[in-house]
Formats: structure tokens, C-alpha cells, sequence
């Protein structure tokens, strides 16, 4: 019989373990996964089936407060992630918590019909620029995946990535948004790219690149622009404007409007 004060607190086992998610849809909706442990838990589905599982808590940074809806509340986890944590009631192993997860690079994928792996068959993917399977974002490892046609209208600039590792602080969700935080010596950059394309990025010399498909820009009280330059505006289609008040306009120097059409005043 297993002696119980093994699991208390105070003077008891403490057992970590290593082991692979295989669920993260949490019924509840409290951020838990179910993990398949390493020493603990057999590979045979057979033996123990993925949703006898004891949920884990996923443990979070101080730096998110992580109570009532402050902070960073969920996970970013995902079935095949591999993890590391310990067990709360000790050798009993029924209350995990997981405190982190272990990025690595491999030959294969898992084999899909035994445990520690996605019952899914989704994860880990093949980033398409290595020979091996990298966890590690290969935007982050000095391999730009991301493809972009300049405007050549507007004279955009094109990217001005150059990250070298480990310069390169990326994050990237399941469905493809991207955050780069690039402190590479004389190409820092910050870039925030949606999945769809549109993206918002910043280049070394402070100069910001934005492109987006529709756009709807709301400004609730007064809107001040100042260009210290020059402004260009090209429209491909229309251009409507209507004012509800007065327009004042003021040229320090000569006016020149050039029309291929009528030009009415009312």
C-alpha cells in the first residue's frame, strides 16, 4: 500500500515529470490540458485512452496576474507540445501542473497510432525551410519566410529583415499571425503581421510600413496631422469627401488643379 504522507505538502515526494499534450480542450474552460507523462502513463492507447487523462493546470509567468480575467489567462499550448512540470500530490500523480514547455528538432514525426503524440496528427509541422523538423520559429533562426510584393506606387520600402540568431524574438499562433521583435544590430525592427497579409512593420530608421486590405479609421474628437515633408496621394478609383462645415484651405504658394474631365463649382 503507498504510504499517503507521501503525497502531503510538507515532508512530501516531490515528482516531476516530462510528457506530450494530447488534449487542450479544457470542458471547464480553465486552461487546462491533459498530458501523456513520460514513466507514468503507457504509450498504448489501449492501456489508458487520451481522455483518462488527469487534466493539468498550466502554470503562468508573474508577469501576468492571472486572476479574475487580468493578464494573460490562457495557454498557448497545442496537442504535441512537449512540457515539463510536477505533480502536486505526488506519487499519487493525479494533480499535474505544467511549468513549461521543451523545444527540440527531430528526423521524423511521431508515430500517430501510439500516445505522446497529437491524436489530431496536426503536430509537429514540417516549416518547410530546414531538412529537419525545428521547433524554433525559422524567422527567429535568421530564414525569412515571409514573402511580400513592394507598391511601387507609393515607393514603399521593402522589408528590412535581417535577424540573426538569437536576436529575433517571434511569437506565432496556430493560425499564422505573426509578432517579430527584432533587436539584430542594425536591423531592429518590430513587425505585426496578421494571417491574412495585412501587416504593420517598423524599420530601423523608425520609418513604418503599413499595408491592409479595407480600412476604417474612426476619430471621435479633432484629428491633427503634421508632415514635415512632402505628401503624396495616389488613387486608383474615386475620391469622395463631404464636409457637414466650412473648408478653409491655404497655399504659401501657387495652386494648380489639372482635370481630364468636367470641372463643376457650385
Amino acid at each position: 500500500m503507498m504510504n499517503r504522507n507521501s503525497d502531503a505538502f510538507k515532508g512530501g515526494d516531490f515528482c516531476w515529470f516530462t510528457g506530450v499534450v494530447e488534449d487542450i480542450n479544457d470542458p471547464e474552460k480553465l486552461g487546462r490540458v491533459r498530458v501523456r507523462c513520460f514513466g507514468y502513463h503507457s504509450n498504448n492507447l489501449l492501456d489508458i485512452k487520451t481522455e483518462n487523462l488527469p487534466f493539468a493546470t498550466v502554470m503562468g509567468p508573474t508577469s501576468s496576474a492571472h486572476i479574475s480575467g487580468i493578464g494573460t489567462t490562457t495557454h498557448g499550448l497545442v496537442n504535441g507540445s512537449w512540457v515539463v512540470g510536477f505533480f502536486r500530490d505526488g506519487p499519487s500523480a493525479q494533480d499535474p501542473i505544467v511549468m513549461g514547455t521543451i523545444g527540440s528538432t527531430y528526423k521524423e514525426t511521431p508515430n500517430f497510432t501510439l500516445g505522446f503524440s497529437d491524436p489530431d496528427k496536426v503536430y509537429p509541422k514540417y516549416q518547410g525551410k530546414e531538412n529537419d523538423y525545428v521547433d524554433v520559429n525559422l524567422l527567429a533562426r535568421g530564414t525569412n519566410t515571409i514573402t511580400h510584393t513592394v507598391d511601387s506606387v507609393s515607393k514603399e520600402p521593402a522589408t528590412k529583415y535581417a535577424a540573426v540568431y538569437p536576436n529575433n524574438k517571434v511569437t506565432q499562433t496556430t493560425s499564422g499571425h505573426i509578432i517579430e521583435v527584432d533587436d539584430t544590430p542594425g536591423a531592429e525592427r518590430i513587425n505585426v503581421r496578421h494571417m491574412s497579409g495585412t501587416f504593420v512593420e517598423i524599420h530601423p530608421n523608425g520609418d513604418v510600413v503599413q499595408s491592409n486590405g479595407n480600412k476604417y479609421q474612426i476619430t471621435t474628437g479633432n484629428d491633427n496631422v503634421h508632415i514635415t515633408g512632402t505628401c503624396n496621394l495616389t488613387i486608383d478609383g474615386d475620391y469622395n469627401m463631404n464636409v457637414s462645415g466650412n473648408i478653409k484651405m491655404a497655399a504659401g504658394g501657387d495652386v494648380n488643379v489639372t482635370s481630364g474631365g468636367n470641372i463643376n463649382l457650385n
